[in-house]
């Protein structure tokens, strides 16, 4: 029997916007037994009070959030929800003052249509302003931080031809192996960007990031329903948004969220693929509305460049795996065709080495379930040859845990060793024994720089963490390697060894939290048959190996599997490990009842 975790309030408060507005809510009643954090993290950004007056503040002084069919909740449920603000818990620091915060006539899409044809104008008279004392701190942050986006816009080619995975950038710590958003992006050369979120802060974005009358942009979100589709669709053209266009993938059924981070930034001479755990949103990118706070949120990032074909023709066809899933997963999504034709017109060769792990939101069975979810995840392991494992250690940092149990556990561990989640391989394994989960303690949380008012996007249920089949043991304490900061990283790093002896370590780097939700599980028939395989969230991510030079660089003894450094100068860890155990340690909780 599933176990039922919904949140009842989240969908009661959904309906009642929704009605507000004319709509219905088409949120099922589904059993899933793990929530998804960024849900609730729209609810509370819709919700965020100023922390200096305790009054709620209008959509456009803080993020406006793009949510698809996670609408604003009643004022009623605010209790319920705590606010994902830059705002610090420190008694030494101040209250958020900056000016960014008056609110400001926009539309659902955040986006200012007076404010941006005042800045279109002032570009055009390409007229060159310095910071002074009397600038807006908006205007500030925006000039501090135009030096290093500068830089890496005015790179003219390939940056990052073989890959590369970095830290976002975090406000007032020092940069070590990170980048913001403005060096993502090369805005000075970037003609087309396909931007994939769970949310979107178009305000921010398009005032210190992109021109949207020089970029073309294409968002792919979720929305769940024709009504809010439709919604969605006719404000963005009251909006008037130029070089805009919305995607909506399939939500069908039980289905939830379009949760996959993921952007295609198409250049003149080459096409920049990201993956990465963050959200369009200025937290996750680690900035804030003033010089003065720190950042407050971490993420990461994988990122590679692509050159274009020498003959300027149309591939036939990709040529990699990883090309192969990430086309299979566009299309799945419903992206138009002239985006994957414009996929054709690049050489995914240097892609050959990650693999494109992704879950397709529905349910499915026989020959097709075995091609996204945790089947994904084994084939990508088999076909970068990483498979054929003895022995694996996994270290999962999630930000959101649900009802989590031992079974499930299991098919992430034999997806992780290139297997069948339903593979006898490992009936005689302690899974709990090999499987660490990272996720923050309460006292990690009210110590962190934003303190609880930013625990609103790390969830987990007391009444999950309370029942009797849920692995405490496996939970260990998240703390970053930079003070302060708190995680929405989804990262899985494996360490192991072959049948034949060989060590291997790899990591993934994507959306998916460790949840049904985000995997699927593949459940048995009383018959002994498999049952069909339900995911409930769009998630990519992807696959990147430790080099085999660096592992035999690590020179381990005979049998010792690699340790944790290993990973080091290929995807950076960014917590602090090894870490104990919980012991008498609360984890934090998102809601106590």
């Amino acid at each position: 029997m599933a176990d039922s975790s919904d949140d009842e309030d989240l969908r009661q408060a959904i309906a009642m916007s929704l009605a507000e507005s004319g709509g219905t809510s088409s949120f099922p009643a589904d059993n899933d037994n793990s929530e998804d954090e960024d849900t609730r993290r729209a609810i509370a950004l819709s919700l965020s009070q100023d922390p200096a007056s305790g009054t709620a503040q209008p959509p456009g002084s803080q993020v406006d959030s793009v949510m698809g069919s996670q609408a604003a909740a009643s004022k009623n449920e605010a209790s319920k929800y705590a606010p994902a603000t830059g705002t610090t818990n420190n008694a030494s620091a101040q209250p958020r003052t900056d000016k960014s915060s008056t609110a400001k006539p926009t539309g659902l899409l955040g986006l200012d249509r007076k404010a941006m044809e005042q800045e279109r104008l002032a570009r055009a008279g390409k007229r060159k302003r310095s910071v002074s004392p009397e600038m807006p701190s908006k205007q500030i942050m925006k000039s501090t931080m135009s030096e290093p986006a500068a830089q890496a816009s005015t790179t003219n080619g390939l940056q990052y031809p073989r890959g590369t995975v970095k830290r976002t950038w975090a406000s007032k710590h020092s940069r070590s192996n990170d980048i913001t958003l403005g060096e993502v992006l090369q805005q000075s050369t970037l003609n087309i960007a396909v931007f994939s979120a769970f949310q979107f802060d178009s305000t921010w974005l398009h005032e210190n990031h992109l021109d949207p009358y020089k970029v073309k942009q294409i968002w792919i979100f979720s929305a769940k329903g024709e009504d809010v589709q439709e919604k969605l669709l006719r404000e963005a053209k009251e909006t008037r948004i130029p070089n805009f266009k919305m995607i909506f993938p399939p939500l069908p059924g039980q289905t939830l969220n379009m949760h996959g981070k993921l952007m295609l930034l198409f250049h003149d001479d080459h096409l920049r693929v990201v993956v990465s755990t963050a959200n369009m949103i200025k937290e996750d990118w680690g900035e804030v509305g003033n010089v003065w706070q720190a950042g407050v949120m971490e993420n990461t990032v994988f990122l590679i460049d692509l050159p274009r074909r020498s003959d300027g023709k149309l591939a036939e066809k990709i040529g990699t795996a990883f090309g192969d899933e990430l086309l299979r997963y566009l299309r799945a999504q419903k992206v138009s065709q002239n985006v994957l034709d414009g996929l054709l017109k690049f050489d995914f060769t240097a892609t050959a080495g990650f693999a494109f792990v992704h879950s397709l939101a529905g349910t499915t069975s026989g020959p097709e379930r075995s091609r996204t979810g945790l089947p994904s995840l084994a084939k990508a392991i088999r076909d970068l040859k990483l498979d054929d494992i003895d022995r694996l250690e996994i270290d999962y940092a999630t930000s959101s845990l649900g009802a989590l149990k031992e079974p499930f556990m299991k098919q992430v561990y034999l997806a992780a060793c290139g297997l069948s989640p339903l593979s006898d391989a490992a009936k005689d394994v302690d899974v709990l024994e090999r499987f660490r989960v990272y996720f923050p303690t309460k006292e990690t949380v009210t110590n962190s720089t934003g303190g609880p008012d930013c625990g609103g996007i790390i969830t987990l249920n007391r009444e999950f963490y309370n029942a009797s089949t849920f692995p405490r043991q496996c939970l260990r304490d998240y703390q970053s390697i930079r003070p302060g900061l708190l995680s929405h990283n989804k990262l899985l790093f494996a360490r192991g060894r072959k049948k034949d002896g060989t060590p291997i370590a790899w990591a993934y780097v994507g959306s998916a939290n460790l949840s049904e939700a985000a995997w699927g599980m593949q459940k048995v028939l009383k018959s002994g048959k498999e049952g069909s395989s339900l995911v409930r969230n769009w998630e990519c991510g992807v696959v990147v190996p430790v080099p085999a030079e660096n592992i035999k660089a690590a020179d381990l003894p005979e049998g010792v599997i690699p340790p944790m450094s290993v990973f080091a100068g290929t995807v950076d860890v960014p917590f602090v490990h090894p870490a104990a155990e919980y012991g008498g340690k609360e984890p934090w909780i998102f809601r106590s009842y």
